[in-house]
């Protein structure tokens, strides 16, 4: 087990993932500015549905965008790789933040290049399907990172995705996700003919 100081947030970060904060609660700030002091990282607790999680993303300060006469900061940070919470202690003695003894886990970034596409195929279908302009695809679909957000997954559906330690076994995550999404959208879309229909003269040809 390894210390590390904790930022609990309403997030899943994933591995490789870039993350920009604006950091104003006191108890953060003095977190940001000790890692920064002395270079170590922090790490981001996911807490879903308000509950804080046993899970979470260890994250390193790139940049500081700017800092405010009050002490707020923009910062940008990269996440490094993804732990589990042994012990968590709600404020570090001596320190505003909370902090915990964390396992790391070993992720396997074993990309399958047949489910790469066929996941790029169904997110460009995804966006078809709601008339969402090209343009708010993400920018580079090779990064699967990129589109773990924006595939309509829920927090928790998010961090059961985050939880699967090979990029195998999320790609396939993803692809069963939109394949069931499309399906329920073809359907509504359906049902939304049929009641547009309802009421007008149906065509009464033989069927023979």
């Amino acid at each position: 087990m390894e210390f590390l100081p904790l930022f609990p947030l309403n997030l899943i970060v994933f591995e490789k993932e870039e993350l920009r904060l604006h950091i104003f609660e006191p108890r953060y700030k003095q977190l940001i500015a000790e890692c920064l002091a002395e270079d170590t990282c922090f790490g981001i607790a996911a807490v879903v549905n308000n509950k804080m999680t046993r899970y979470g993303t260890e994250m390193r300060i790139e940049k500081v965008v700017k800092t405010y006469d009050g002490g707020e900061m923009d910062i940008v940070c990269r996440a490094l790789r993804r732990f589990e919470i042994e012990e968590f202690n709600e404020v570090q003695p001596g320190r505003l933040y909370p902090s915990g003894m964390v396992v790391y886990l070993d992720f396997y970034d074993d990309e399958d290049k047949e489910y790469k596409l066929r996941l790029m195929d169904l997110l460009e279908e995804l966006y078809k399907i709601t008339a969402v302009p090209r343009a708010k695809l993400p920018e580079n679909l090779d990064d699967i990172t990129q589109w773990i957000h924006k595939c309509g997954l829920s927090p928790v559906q998010e961090l059961e995705c985050a939880a699967l330690l090979q990029q195998s076994e999320r790609q396939l995550y993803l692809i069963n996700h939109l394949k069931s999404m499309l399906s329920t959208l073809s359907q509504v879309e359906r049902m939304q003919e049929l009641i547009k229909a309802n009421g007008h003269f149906k065509k009464a040809g033989g069927a023979l």
